[in-house]
């Protein structure tokens, strides 16, 4: 005897196990991210597309933007991977802190402490921007197996000074990838290439990541790991953040060559450090200054996007670092998370750093705060929005068939 269970008997969800069933009807592809994106000047080239891309045909490109080569297969993972498609930063905020941000955390937002850090190790301060606490910091959890490795950003073999994704694992590996880099190198596209080995995810390492970026690359690392279409799997074995304080960033081909090299006829195979403090741009061969001029002779090179972004200090890292608030030598640091806070606070017991609180109504802060609200001057609303986001189907309940003999 077959019987059919009536609505009132056992029910199971529709869409469990159907998420490709559930798909827009109008797919968003590689193409309409090119229209929507990069031909409109808001790509920032985080990289997040090319880590979601399942079947491995996106990658970097010289032109410093996503390129496609091979076959679309119409999944739409790295359209909903983009976070200039859209950024819910309230729905990020609650994935990474657990809630919104208050009234009071809208300049910085949320903060659990503010300091200003500075590295013990020589080398790490000899080769590293400011206090060196970025480096510091991703040491200490690499030696004492907090993480297996630290996603950071370092050098291409081929070009001098133009930046890509590096893996760390020693102390070694991340002096030589330590000090800040003016230019994208998209970023958060290594974590598939670490992560996840010949780009699959069924043979998915379970090694514990650390991650380093920028403002923009944290948005496009978050959207990546919170869109239901994107890749959630990339971020599945994430530790903890460190994000960079960041104002613009330039064209690798405009600054490093046509300028530094170009114009000022400095080989880059021989520049050891580039930093812009106070509105100067500071070019270093060796322990010589090289140039020491107004960041204005390089202002035609300072990338489009960075028009419309409007985080200056990191806001969803568990970790902040700059320069900005504390005195030379010294990184400021806010610890954003209780993660962040635990993992700063045990550097400075292991002593891998030293640190002091900054006064949060102090003139350090404040000066810091006064570059926050003057980079929100800028208008966010192409991205921040969610009119383009496509909500996750709810799942319907149908009778469930129970054959019984």
């Amino acid at each position: 005897m077959t019987q059919v269970a009536t609505t009132s008997q056992t029910l199971k969800p529709s869409a469990e196990g159907e998420g490709w069933k559930a798909r827009p009807i109008k797919l968003k592809i590689f193409g309409n991210l090119i229209a929507e994106v990069v031909h409109k000047g808001i790509c920032m080239y985080c990289g997040a597309c090319i880590a979601s891309c399942p079947i491995d045909i996106l990658f970097h490109s010289e032109n410093e933007e996503p390129v496609m080569r091979g076959t679309c297969a119409a999944c739409q993972v790295c359209y909903y991977s983009c976070p200039r498609i859209e950024l819910p930063v309230s729905e990020i905020e609650r994935r990474v802190f657990g809630r919104e941000r208050t009234t009071e955390e809208t300049i910085l937002g949320i903060h659990i402490g503010s300091y200003s850090v500075r590295a013990k190790d020589p080398d790490i301060l000899k080769r590293a921007q400011d206090g060196g606490a970025s480096s510091a910091v991703m040491l200490y959890a690499l030696e004492n197996k907090i993480i297996d490795y630290a996603l950071v950003s370092g050098y291409t073999s081929r070009e001098p000074w133009k930046p890509g994704p590096k893996i760390a694992r020693t102390k070694q590996e991340l002096v030589e990838h330590a000090g800040s880099m003016y230019t994208p190198g998209g970023q958060v596209g290594g974590t598939a290439e670490i992560a996840v080995p010949n780009r699959s995810v069924v043979d998915f390492q379970e090694e514990r990541l650390a991650f380093v970026g920028l403002p923009c690359e944290l948005q496009g690392f978050w959207r990546m790991n919170t869109h239901w279409i994107a890749a959630p799997k990339l971020g599945r074995n994430l530790v903890f953040t460190i994000g960079l304080f960041c104002s613009k960033v330039f064209d690798y081909q405009k600054m490093m060559v046509d300028y530094v090299q170009g114009t000022r006829g400095i080989d880059l195979r021989t520049v050891t450090k580039v930093n812009i403090k106070k509105n100067r741009l500071l070019v270093y061969t060796g322990d010589r200054l090289a140039i020491d001029e107004p960041v204005e002779a390089v202002a035609n090179a300072a990338r489009e996007e960075c028009n419309i972004c409007v985080d200056y200090s990191a806001e969803l890292a568990d970790i902040s670092v700059g320069a900005i608030g504390s005195a030379s030598g010294w990184s400021t640091v806010l610890a954003r998370t209780p993660r962040g806070e635990d993992i700063l606070n045990g550097a400075v017991e292991a002593g891998y750093v030293e640190m002091k609180k900054l006064d949060p109504l102090g003139k350090g802060i404040k000066f810091l705060e006064t570059l926050c609200e003057r980079k929100r001057l800028r208008d966010p609303s192409a991205y921040i929005r969610h009119a383009t986001a496509f909500p996750r189907p709810e799942p319907k309940l149908v009778p469930l068939e129970v054959t019984t003999k």
